[in-house]
């Protein structure tokens, strides 16, 4: 997938770029006006003080003669038309109802400013969702730089340049008067909110593998993550930080093997691509985990066979305590995984008696809702699907999902019901080449498909015109996405149908966060990329 492990593991970005150009130089929705690039702050803004990522934490000296209360401690104040987390609130939910925007003025929307973001690679230089507190929005793009932004006008406040490319999505994280965002694919780091000034750097490749999360701050703590992509040896891990100096509270192994099944020199897997979902009253953090690698195999090494039994926890969704990282329990929804069918999302639905369900999905193309305790209730999938339970074969075999199909941007839930997207994308594979001989992008239109989280029935499910990268996003009365070529989209909540329809001046496979008026949606493939403010008139 573009923006996360699928489009990486798989896809070109040849292809990818060749579908959302020729889309963007069409359309039968209003384009984007002329680039309108925010003015260029004085040098004394535009940058902190350190530009270029160090191994070395930066920390600032101590006022003279005075105590200086520790760092990233400041007491929070979100106000209803923030958007203060990667997926809203810490629960995942993605979904505001402090917002003033719905379906009866959603086709007002205008294009407000553009903020440039150059630089990028194959994935673009955006593939996350920002954050915004107050009147700035925090962003962290794909070459791990971190930019503060004017909400009002999208001049620039600060920008920290680090520019180390990573897969993404990344992102970043606000809280305690503090930025926390992924260091150049190997750390967690954190600013301060005034200036950019760097304050800590962690390195978190205990096990290996690269950092490719947003982190998450809430009840005090900083969660991250890495993930192993086919790093030999590599186990991905899931992490706890301290906000104040950095420090790891904890960590969780997710491959419970440490000679990762025998043969490290060819195996890897597991790790998180996306932020956990957190009953904080409960004290636990819902964690979603990637793939095993070989996939499907390797030369010698047919179907797996490197990696002999269930894998665990790969393709798995966990309960860890927050307090102290230990295993509560856990759920492998596919063992000995032969089809990158990770299962890295999760969010909690609250129903209409109170009652919490967990849900996790992925790329398996299957919605799960289990009770708190981890015991499944209900088992949906969503989507085409081919092949995809096969076990054992020979020669060429296409399967749905592929590697950049199935559930693969975050989801939302509002009002006891789950909103994915689905992309029906296949892939080829051989039993002992890895990761796929090709995945077909624009094949079939991906989906949008609401279902009810107390018994995972299918409400509606809605054709979207391409490859929807864009995640689900409630905003009252309705539920936003986009798709690679651009379209930005929004459907009603109830019945699923289109309502209204933007053509942005490139390509999407981030999705947005949405704050008062304003829908802020990162345009990762342009020239240059961009962030885009929508916003309904004054």
């Amino acid at each position: 997938m573009p923006t996360l492990g699928a489009m990486r593991k798989g896809a070109t970005a040849l292809a990818t770029a060749a579908l959302f150009l020729a889309a963007c130089r069409g359309g039968d929705v209003a384009p984007d006006p002329a680039p309108t690039t925010a003015p260029t702050p004085p040098a004394s803004e535009a940058t902190p003080t350190a530009e270029t990522a160090t191994p070395a934490p930066a920390t600032p000296s101590p006022t003279a003669g005075a105590a200086r209360p520790a760092p990233c401690t400041a007491p929070d104040s979100f106000a209803p038309g923030d958007w203060p987390h990667a997926n809203y609130d810490p629960a995942g939910s993605r979904a505001t109802f402090g917002s003033s925007i719905d379906s009866g003025n959603v086709g007002s929307l205008q294009v407000a400013w553009r903020y440039e973001l150059p630089g990028g690679g194959a994935f673009g230089i955006a593939a996350t969702t920002p954050i915004v507190v107050g009147n700035t929005v925090y962003l962290g793009d794909l070459q791990t730089n971190v930019h503060a932004i004017d909400l009002e006008t999208g001049n620039r406040r600060w920008m920290h340049r680090v520019e180390m490319w990573t897969y993404g999505p990344s992102g970043v994280a606000v809280g305690g008067g503090c930025v926390f965002a992924n260091l150049g694919g190997y750390a967690i780091a954190a600013y301060r909110t005034l200036d950019g000034e760097r304050l800590w750097d962690t390195k978190i490749l205990d096990f290996g593998g690269a950092v490719n999360f947003q982190p998450l701050v809430a009840g005090g703590t900083v969660f991250a993550a890495t993930s192993s992509l086919s790093q030999p040896g590599a186990r991905g891990a899931l992490y706890a930080l301290d906000p104040s100096t950095g420090d790891v509270r904890w960590s969780f192994n997710t491959i419970l093997s440490e000679d990762v099944w025998g043969n490290p020199d060819i195996n890897s897997g597991g790790g998180a691509w996306y932020p956990p979902a957190l009953d904080l009253e409960a004290g636990v953090s819902y964690w979603g985990t990637s793939n095993p690698y070989p996939y499907p195999g390797t030369e010698g090494y047919p179907l797996g066979s490197s990696r002999p039994g269930d894998n665990r926890w790969t393709d798995s969704i966990l309960a860890v305590d927050i307090a102290t990282g230990e295993l509560r329990w856990g759920v492998q929804h596919i063992p000995h995984d032969i089809f990158d069918r990770d299962a890295v999302l999760a969010a909690l639905a609250t129903l209409e008696d109170g009652r919490t369900v967990v849900i996790s999905t992925g790329k398996l193309g299957r919605v799960f809702g289990l009770d708190p305790d981890g015991r499944v209730l209900w088992d949906t999938p969503v989507g085409l699907h081919q092949n995809d339970d096969v076990t054992e074969f020979e020669g060429e075999i296409e399967v749905m999902p592929g590697n950049a199909g199935g559930v693969v941007t975050p989801i939302a839930v509002a009002d006891g019901v789950v909103y994915v997207v689905v992309v029906n994308a296949p892939t080829k594979y051989r039993p002992d080449v890895p990761e796929g001989v090709g995945t077909s992008l624009g094949v079939h239109p991906s989906q949008m498909v609401a279902i009810d989280a107390s018994n995972g029935e299918i409400l509606w499910e809605t054709d979207l015109p391409g490859d929807a990268f864009g995640g689900a996003t409630v905003v009252n009365d309705l539920v936003f996405t986009s798709v690679i070529t651009g379209v930005i989209l929004a459907l009603d909540r109830d019945t699923g149908d289109i309502v209204w329809g933007h053509q942005a001046a490139g390509g999407i496979n981030g999705w947005p966060a949405v704050a008062g008026d304003t829908v802020l949606v990162p345009v990762g493939f342009g020239e240059p990329g961009f962030l885009l403010a929508l916003r309904l008139p004054r």
